[in-house]
Order: structure tokens, then C-alpha cells, then sequence
């Protein structure tokens, strides 16, 4: 498993290269919905709390096998794979090993699935978790997957979003949104109709595997930051490792 830095700089020379690339993270959400029915520890309960976040209908079931399908296939044919490191193997994320024999994800390269860590923005400031996150989003036409348009941060690296594609906020209330093969052909339909990026950052849970998947099929490169573009947005709060970072960061200003 390759360090943070390392992946990053992987993925700065992708970008500069203009070499199809996938770099995606399988997270416990993704070990809960392919391992389900093949993993015994893995429970019915948890599988419809993932179906619930990811705003699918329980009862599209030839819409999940789709989605388990196109979930294989992305992490079978991605660049790096972000997974558990072993003092993270606690939850869901204990079943890893077992994931990893079962859909023989073994030859993989591999990376820490926290890398997306490294694209924080530090409270009161607009400068990123690491330099070379920074490097990354520099003078760049990006495409973007997910609940925000990020164009009004992108503009302090002298970057702009060249295609926007708004995706359902996880665990959305409203029964009438949802996520549907149809959404998943307009985002493709979108990817295909985008002018020139030079990478597409996507943060949208399970579904950025197969976007991802999807973009480097399509020539293009795809990082999955997950949460991180939260705080590009000054969002904090969505996740417990954001609000221990912002809080962390706050101490700090105040020692």
C-alpha cells in the first residue's frame, strides 16, 4: 500500500500526462453492499441503512445488481484502490480482508482510503491539508460530481469548474428523489456532452466509483474525494472526521 504523498504525486502525473486514470476509495458502505449475501457477517439491516443513504429504493432490486455489477467492475478496473489500513479495520471495515479475497481485489494497487484526508480545506484559511492536494487543483479545468459547485473556492488556485453535475445529498427525505438508472444515464450522458477538464474531482458516496469507472472509460481522469469538497463549501459538519479536524484546527488558533 502506497503512502498519501506517493498517490498524490501518481496522480498530479496522470493529470500533466493526460493518462486515463481511476482513483476511488471502498469505504465500509461499499463493503456492506457487495458483500452482502456473500459475506455471512455483513446483515440485512445494515444493507437497506446503505440502500436508505445512497437514496435507493429497496425495492429496485434489478437497479441494485446493477449497481453491485458497475461497483466490481470500478474497482477491478481502477488505478489505485483506496482501502482500510489495518489499524482502521474496526466496523465494517473488519470484514476487509475477507472482501478482498472474495472478489479477488488482491492484485490491486493500493493506496489508504483516507487519502481524500489531504484535500481538506483548513478552516479560516482557503489553503488545503497538503501541498500537494494543492498542486493537483492548480490551473485547472475541472469537472465536478456532487451536491456542490465549488467553482467560488477553485477560483483561489486559479481553477474554474468546467462542468458541474449535482448529484442527491445522501440520506435525502423526500420520496420523489432518488437515485434511478436514469439518473445514472443523465450523468453519463452529462460526462459525454462536457467540454475539455483535465480531471473530474466526485464526491458522491457509492455512485463515485461508477462515475469514476465510467470517466476514465471515457478518457478522462477521476479522483473520489468523498467528504472532503464538504469543506470547500465551509461544510464542516457532515462527517465526524471533519468536525474533529475543524475542532482540531480551532484548539490550535486558540492556544
Amino acid at each position: 500500500m502506497i503512502d498519501d504523498n506517493q498517490l498524490l504525486k501518481i496522480i498530479n502525473s496522470s493529470i500533466e500526462n493526460k493518462i486515463p486514470s481511476s482513483f476511488i476509495r471502498k469505504g465500509d458502505g461499499e463493503n456492506i453492499f457487495i458483500g452482502y449475501g456473500e459475506i455471512p457477517g455483513i446483515k440485512l439491516r445494515k444493507y437497506l441503512r446503505m440502500l436508505r443513504i445512497m437514496n435507493i429504493r429497496y425495492s429496485h432490486i434489478s437497479f441494485h445488481n446493477y449497481i453491485k455489477k458497475e461497483l466490481l467492475n470500478a474497482f477491478e478496473n481502477c488505478d489505485y484502490l483506496g482501502i482500510a489500513p489495518q489499524d482502521h479495520r474496526h466496523g465494517y471495515w473488519r470484514f476487509e480482508d475477507e472482501i478482498l479475497i472474495n472478489f479477488n481485489f488482491s492484485a490491486q494497487n493500493k493506496c489508504d482510503m483516507n487519502f481524500h484526508l489531504e484535500f481538506i480545506k483548513q478552516p479560516q484559511c482557503n489553503k488545503l491539508k497538503s501541498n500537494l492536494a494543492e498542486c493537483i487543483i492548480s490551473n485547472r479545468k475541472i469537472g465536478v460530481i456532487g451536491c456542490y459547485n465549488v467553482d467560488n473556492f477553485l477560483v483561489n488556485y486559479n481553477s474554474r469548474v468546467a462542468c458541474f453535475i449535482e448529484i442527491i445529498k445522501q440520506n435525502n427525505k423526500n420520496p420523489f428523489k432518488k437515485v434511478t438508472v436514469r439518473t445514472y444515464q443523465k450523468v453519463f450522458e452529462l460526462i459525454e456532452k462536457s467540454e475539455y477538464t483535465d480531471f473530474w474531482i466526485v464526491a458522491a458516496g457509492i455512485h463515485a466509483k461508477i462515475f469514476c469507472n465510467y470517466i476514465k472509460k471515457k478518457n478522462g481522469i477521476a479522483i473520489d474525494i468523498g467528504s472532503s469538497i464538504d469543506t470547500w463549501n465551509g461544510n464542516y459538519k457532515t462527517r465526524r472526521h471533519l468536525r474533529n479536524f475543524y475542532n482540531e484546527c480551532s484548539d490550535k488558533l486558540n492556544e
